[in-house]
């Protein structure tokens, strides 16, 4: 059974065939800085996702400023600005898709930067 999420505004859909077992937790200053305290993904091949986004409003923004040192292209919601992937060049063919577009959302398989994490 496919798996759908949306953005805060419903502008932008994604679908997946089926809910993936595990999520990743990033603790990056880049991914907190874009969503919270860390961020919450499903790494997906990129031809599984589909994405429907009938209004144009997924946009790009190309961060060089990255802990890992690598350029990535950050995807969101130009209307709603809610986060939806992540493509790294260190992961091609793959996708750092936003957990929390779900209404469901599978248990933690792992983190990284954790020395990172923010601590209250």
């Amino acid at each position: 059974m496919s798996y759908t999420g949306h953005c805060n505004c419903e502008s932008i859909h994604v679908t997946l065939p089926e809910q993936p077992p595990k999520t990743g937790v990033c603790h990056c200053s880049n991914c907190k800085r874009v969503g919270g305290a860390f961020s919450v993904n499903y790494f997906v091949p990129e031809d599984d996702l589909t994405i429907d986004d009938p209004n144009k409003t997924l946009k790009i923004f190309v961060d060089s400023k990255t802990a890992s040192g690598h350029v990535i292209q950050r995807n969101f919601c130009s209307n709603c600005g809610s986060a939806i992937f992540t493509k790294s060049p260190k992961a091609p063919g793959k996708v750092f898709l936003k957990a929390t577009l779900f209404d469901t959302v599978s248990p933690k398989g792992g983190e990284v930067f954790g020395e990172q994490r923010l601590e209250l």
